[in-house]
């Protein structure tokens, strides 16, 4: 019996033990092949400084049979596409203008048209030489440029004087009353005679070199009614002539019944919400004004024949506009920036800029609620206001 035992102990173990050798090797051989790996990943060799070691990318599990993949996410609402309307005054083209006189040329936006100042007689006056350039679709826009002029009395008083001792149709008795000779009077006083009224000085620059002042101000249009923003100056000058009040009164004392001269007269205007866009535009135009060498002899001839001598004031486009933009930089900006926030609002739009360009735009009203592109964000800060706009954005 225990013999029998023995024998079927023996044959199971001859069995088992085998399968567990097996087994056993496996395992160790798994353990050794890991261990191994290991070690060579701690001795091998560390990257090269400078290079990224790249990582292999996961791949996700292949999806069951017969399961489809879950669809993306849907977009947000609104648009990152984008219409854009350029700005005019961005984007002219100018044209060389030769005066048909040949007394000068300029570089006028194609399109432009220019007149020139003429006497009640149809001749011209060279000495109150005059220029506009401007745009008749819209001849709001427009650079005025005279070198020369004798416009205003000193009192009504005197206007009156002048009426009585040369007629009510004499020069100086058609004369408005300039009280003081600076750049704002003057063009608050001459307002009827170039077409606006209500002028209003918004800021002033000081003296320049010339002896001139440049103020920018705001009137409105005599034919559109507009409201127009622009930059105004003048050189004034005044003659005094003394006259007795009263012949027959000595006390009554004297009268001044001198007038005022002015010279290097500018303005350049258009419709408020726009001035800032056509400045650049107005500055090429007077910077590039060339009086011919037949001009300015003519000039010369015609002062001699008036008062005896030759000697007349006569300033170039460039040099005037060298003095204007140098003024004109030196503004207080914050007057510039709340105009043109004001615009903004009034007309339904929000100031936004290019990323890519540095380019400033105006968006209709509500753009930040629709647009989901990065490129065009709103201007957050006052620089963005006192740079022209590239154009208009539209959905």
């Amino acid at each position: 019996m225990n013999s029998r035992l023995e024998l079927k102990v023996v044959g199971l173990c001859r069995f088992i033990l085998p399968v567990l050798f097996l087994v056993g090797a496996g395992m160790f051989s798994a353990e050794s092949k890991t261990i191994v790996q290991d070690a060579r990943r701690s001795h091998a060799a560390p990257p090269k400084p400078g290079r990224a070691v790249p990582l292999k990318p996961a791949h996700a599990a292949p999806p069951k049979p017969g399961i489809r993949p879950a669809p993306p996410p849907p977009p947000a609402a609104g648009h990152a596409k984008v219409k854009i309307i350029p700005s005019e005054a961005a984007h002219v083209r100018y044209v060389q203008y030769r005066d048909p006189s040949g007394y000068f040329t300029a570089e006028i936006p194609r399109g432009w048209q220019v007149r020139t100042g003429l006497k009640p007689s149809g001749k011209i006056d060279l000495i109150s030489y005059a220029i506009a350039i401007y745009d008749p679709r819209k001849p709001d826009r427009e650079l005025y440029f005279n070198l020369n002029d004798a416009a205003g009395v000193k009192s009504a008083e005197a206007r009156d004087w002048h009426a009585k001792s040369y007629g009510a149709n004499s020069h100086f008795a058609r004369m408005p009353v300039i009280p003081n000779p600076t750049t704002a009077s003057f063009f608050a006083a001459m307002g009827p005679f170039y077409g606006y009224h209500h002028f209003v000085m918004l800021e002033r620059f000081g003296k320049n070199a010339l002896g001139g002042e440049t103020v920018l101000g705001e009137c409105v249009s005599a034919t559109s009614g507009a409201k127009l923003q622009g930059l105004f100056h003048a050189v004034i000058f005044g003659t005094n002539n003394y006259v007795q009040r009263n012949a027959f009164n000595p006390r009554a004392g004297k009268l001044d019944v001198g007038f005022w001269t002015e010279y290097t007269i500018l303005s350049e205007r258009a419709p408020k919400e726009e001035f800032l866009e056509w400045q650049p535009v107005f500055d090429r135009c007077l910077r590039s004004i060339r009086f011919t060498p037949e001009f300015q002899k003519q000039r010369r001839d015609a002062w001699r024949r008036l008062i005896g001598t030759s000697n007349y004031i006569m300033h170039t486009g460039e040099v005037v506009s060298g003095m204007i933009m140098d003024s004109y930089r030196r503004r207080n900006t914050i007057n510039d920036v709340l105009s043109q926030q004001r615009s903004d609002a009034t007309l339904g739009y929000e100031r936004v800029q290019d990323i890519e360009t540095g380019e400033y735009y105006r968006a209709e009203n509500g753009f930040s609620d629709w647009y989901r592109g990065n490129r065009y964000r709103p201007v957050r800060d006052n620089a963005g206001y006192l740079q022209p706009i590239s154009g208009y954005i539209r959905r």
